[in-house]
């Protein structure tokens, strides 16, 4: 009895021993294969990122084992003398597909390596004292997934994470001064969250040239026209549906390339009937007339005008009744399609004509679409040059604006709204070398982005009408409306009293 259990004491020791040695070889096994994947996808991720000197490793040891270094250096002496060659004579083959990626390869580490150093010298470091330690920290904003946008146009992207007592507007407004400590040509800073957003440094400028006229879309989309292109090098697309468009810019900065791009991003609606074009030329048909063919109603006189702009609102008055109760969005169609109401130089009808009567009917046919048009699918689209108050009272109605070249730095504002310019839309610093060049505005989006309509000389825009007028002439197209110009006397007082 007395010796059973001893041999039972002597035996569970020896067990315990063996199954913590089996579990520390397990342990020390798992150790070395992890240590084996970690160094394999190491290397892997090494000869991935740099191929070229993986190459010259792996060949220079193959020469020093094979005793082959001569025929090695005359290799590399033939590739020195080929890239040289090369440089000289296809310098932009040889930018694009060797300078350049090795450029922004290193442009990317440095930003990301000299992040913190870089949000000292801006003021965006905040220092925190232990009150355990009494030691001071420095706290920045977190950067991450860094990466090329756009390749072509140099555009490099990241995530931030602003610190606890920060604001992505104190970013925001330190970000002019990232962009020159990056050597950026300029840096935006857009919100995503409270404490959340993304930063774009611009190297390169794709508005600095003229923009060609874009492809016509096929199938109409009201609600993304191309009309030309962003800062970052995408396709500008300009929403139509169910908005009103602003136009403001000094004589010379390009407001006709807007419209004209604008008329050639619809003008495959234009052509299907989905699409109704009528018009208000300001300079007396100068601006305009080329694209007579694309339009349903032309006025070139204030007189004309005004009642074009009153028969619009009638329109819109009739379509929002029939929609009651069955729809609150209008869908183009050929019975009833979308009705651009395209105004040039508005400051004509309502600031700059004599007859006070005249101003008084145009500023409440205009207020009454630009406050009703949206939903029945009337859309107006007016361009001005002076953006004051007493010219257009109503510019706080049109929900897109686009703000081109203007003569005072308070118009930004103006235009944009409160704190566009210090969001980065300085459009009194647009050159008038570049017209064409704008800053929108969308309600809703804080944010201005920078842009560049597409240039419509005189014989794309003749080829345009030629090419998309709908079907008809000018005189026999149906307008889709029971009021017309012909309207006698008890009509058009109908008309002014629903307006």
């Amino acid at each position: 009895m007395g010796g059973r259990p001893q041999g039972v004491v002597t035996h569970r020791p020896s067990q315990q021993s063996s199954t913590g040695l089996d579990d520390w070889l397990v342990e020390l096994i798992l150790s070395l294969l992890s240590l084996a994947w970690w160094m394999v996808t190491t290397v892997a991720q090494l000869v991935w990122r740099f191929p070229l000197v993986a190459a010259v490793l792996v060949t220079g040891w193959w020469a020093y084992t094979r005793d082959h270094l001569l025929l090695v250096g005359i290799v590399v002496a033939v590739l020195v003398v080929a890239l040289g060659v090369w440089r000289l004579a296809w310098p932009r083959s040889y930018s694009h597909l060797v300078a350049q990626p090795m450029w922004r390869r290193r442009k990317r580490r440095t930003i990301q390596r000299d992040w913190p150093a870089l949000c000292e010298r801006v003021g965006l470091a905040m220092t925190v004292t232990d009150r355990r330690s009494g030691l001071r920290q420095s706290w920045t904003p977190g950067l991450s997934r860094l990466r090329w946008a756009s390749q072509e146009h140099l555009v490099l992207t990241g995530r931030v994470q602003v610190v606890a007592g920060q604001t992505v507007d104190d970013l925001a407004g330190a970000a002019e001064n990232l962009g020159a400590a990056c050597g950026a040509w300029s840096c935006r800073v857009r919100r995503t969250g409270p404490r959340a957003g993304t930063i774009t440094w611009l190297y390169g400028d794709p508005l600095a040239r003229v923009v060609d006229p874009l492809p016509v879309p096929d199938v109409l989309d009201a609600s993304a026209v191309p009309v030309g292109l962003r800062e970052d090098g995408q396709l500008w697309l300009l929403r139509l549906a169910g908005t009103h468009v602003l136009v403001v810019g000094v004589t010379g900065a390009g407001k006709g390339s807007v419209v004209w791009s604008l008329l050639g991003g619809i003008a495959g609606g234009i052509r299907d009937g989905l699409v109704q074009v009528w018009a208000v030329d300001g300079k007396a048909g100068m601006e305009l007339q080329a694209g007579r063919d694309l339009f349903t109603r032309f006025a070139t006189t204030v007189e004309d005008g005004v009642q074009l702009l009153e028969d619009a609102a009638v329109l819109m008055s009739e379509r929002a009744a029939r929609m009651a109760g069955t729809s609150r969005r209008h869908e183009p169609t050929t019975r009833e399609p979308l009705l651009v109401v395209l105004v040039d130089e508005v400051a004509l009808l309502t600031a700059y004509t004599p007859d006070r009567k005249l101003r008084d009917r145009a500023e409440k046919a205009l207020a009454v679409i630009a406050t009703q048009g949206r939903a029945p699918g009337v859309v107006l689209v007016a361009a001005l040059q002076d953006p004051r108050k007493e010219v257009l009272g109503l510019r706080n109605l049109f929900p897109t604006k686009v703000a081109m070249r203007l003569d005072e730095k308070a118009q930004v504002d103006m235009v944009l709204g409160e704190g566009a310019r210090e969001s980065g839309a300085v459009c009194h610093q647009i050159p008038d070398t570049s017209p064409g060049v704008a800053y929108v505005k969308v309600d809703g989006v804080r944010e201005p982005v920078r842009v560049r309509a597409a240039y419509y000389d005189d014989q794309a825009i003749t080829k345009l009408a030629r090419s998309y007028a709908p079907r008809g002439t000018p005189t026999s197209r149906p307008v889709f409306s029971v009021v017309d110009s012909t309207e006698d006397t008890t009509d058009r007082s109908r008309q002014e009293g629903a307006a």
